[in-house]
């Protein structure tokens, strides 16, 4: 068996062939949904261990394990808890809850390296095992290696299932027919990273599920010269940025809580503004010559999949954005969706020992710009905006402008926002030079302080603000009810 730092799961297998700086030692990152995750396994063991009747054993578990958190999360979690026995009734068979493994091992530049697949627990019962992930997530598909590893060790006595909580369902995991060929390729994003370790890859990794986001540059720290394990930390998207600007709790209960939204929409198709930033982005990454009007027309080319009204919308807004482009001298744009932001600390709240504590609070405030570059040698960042002009996006040019200082080490960013509603487009230029930038920062830091506030595992301690804003939150009623 391989030394335990040679061990590579499916995920960190797909963070790491994203981006190499994403692999990194353990941190205090807020994840809310994986410490429910961890508690109700928790409560789960003790129930599964406790002889009582059902009814004590269910409330020792859940006094045990949930008593820590606020009755917003003590509700997910005996809700989480509840499924799960409906899923898995208790029967008298052998228990193995400590996250038993299948692995497949290989031997890389003389050291012994496995790829492995964790399961929760294992039932045993008259030599039959049934192997079972638990997972809380609405999607609870196991990943492609996962099944593979399945796939190539299972015995005739073995079972392997997910208990899909959000289901309420046993769901059987599906194997594959080729498992060696899928363990060969991950082995072989294993080998590339040992041998030719590569520096950090911007892109969607860094604000979906990177915990090396604060240490790996890309969101410089502003305010300290380097991040230690005992400093608790926060990833703010610009979104939740503007909502904390407005409402600490609609803020932090997407932050640092996660509690459920209540308008969780699963969109099944990409909308206009979506489009036009993709085919913009397209025409315009590298592209030396978007003025003329043989490459204007161009758009139609990569556009023609769309129905004739649509595109021919999306092209009117695409000329109208290569007018507004046209004053700028020698612009060249290369890079889109380009993560910028930055990492401040501040004074905080922290738990130890189950006690509120005083403590350091990393917030790395991201976002992704729709395309940067540079005009006559100064950074440029350019943001599409298919509606009109709000005063969110000042604060918006604030993180673009503040995060790529940082990152170039300059003291002259210039933003541009340009707004292609239906009728009456417009461009808002905004140069940050060193007052403007001392400007932002404090702006953020007093962000941050707020954010630093937030106790974990107490979704009621961020203060809320009643406004415009509550009719459109994603949590209206759960925090009516919580006043």
């Amino acid at each position: 068996m391989a030394d335990v730092d040679n061990t590579f799961t499916s995920s960190k297998l797909i963070n790491i062939s994203q981006c190499h700086s994403s692999y990194g030692k353990n941190n205090q990152l807020a994840k809310p949904k994986l410490d429910r995750w961890k508690d109700l396994n928790n409560a789960i063991i003790d129930w599964m261990n406790n002889d009582a009747i059902e009814e004590t054993s269910v409330r020792i578990a859940e006094q045990n394990n949930f008593q820590f958190y606020d009755k917003i999360q003590k509700a997910i979690l005996s809700d989480l808890f509840s499924r799960f026995r409906t899923i898995y009734p208790k029967r008298d068979i052998e228990f193995n809850h400590d996250f038993p493994i299948k692995e497949i091992n290989k031997e890389i530049n003389g050291e012994e390296y496995a790829l492995t697949t964790y399961f929760t627990y294992e039932f045993i019962d008259q030599g039959s095992s049934e192997f079972i992930k638990l997972k809380t997530a609405f999607d609870p598909e196991p990943e492609l290696l996962d099944r593979a590893i399945i796939s190539k060790l299972k015995a005739e006595n073995e079972d392997f299932y997910t208990a899909s909580i959000e289901r309420e369902d046993l769901e059987e995991i599906e194997l594959v027919d080729n498992p060696d060929e899928i363990i060969n390729q991950h082995f072989d994003i294993l080998e590339n990273f040992l041998n030719n370790r590569q520096a950090r890859n911007q892109g969607e990794l860094c604000s979906r599920g990177c915990d090396m986001a604060s240490r790996c540059g890309q969101f410089p720290l502003i305010n300290i010269d380097k991040l230690t394990n005992r400093i608790r930390e926060v990833k703010i998207s610009k979104t939740n940025t503007v909502k904390l600007q407005n409402c600490e709790r609609r803020a932090a209960w997407n932050v640092q809580y996660g509690i459920p939204r209540e308008d969780y929409i699963e969109y099944e198709s990409e909308s206009s503004g979506t489009k036009f930033h993709k085919y913009s982005q397209e025409m315009l990454v590298n592209n030396n010559n978007f003025t003329s009007d043989e490459d204007i027309e161009r758009f139609n080319k990569i556009s023609e999949n769309e129905e004739v009204i649509t595109r021919e919308k999306l092209f009117s807004k695409y000329r109208e954005l290569i007018e507004k482009l046209k004053p700028y001298s020698n612009l060249s744009i290369t890079k889109s969706e380009f993560n910028l932001g930055f990492t401040i600390v501040a004074d905080g709240r922290g738990l130890k020992n189950g006690e509120v504590v005083d403590k350091k609070v990393a917030s790395v405030f991201m976002g992704r710009a729709d395309l940067v570059g540079r005009a006559d040698g100064t950074p440029i960042i350019i943001e599409l905006k298919t509606r009109p002009e709000l005063p969110e996006d000042f604060l918006e040019a604030q993180l673009y402008a503040l995060g790529a200082s940082k990152l170039l080490s300059v003291n002259e960013i210039k933003i541009l926002h340009i707004y292609l509603p239906d009728e009456d487009s417009s461009i808002k230029e905004r140069i940050f030079s060193e007052s403007e930038l001392v400007e932002a920062e404090k702006k953020y830091e007093s962000l941050a302080i707020k954010s630093a506030s937030w106790v974990p595992f107490n979704a009621l301690s961020p203060a809320y603000n009643i406004g415009d804003w509550c009719e459109f939150c994603e949590f209206k009623s759960t925090c009516l009810e919580n006043r």
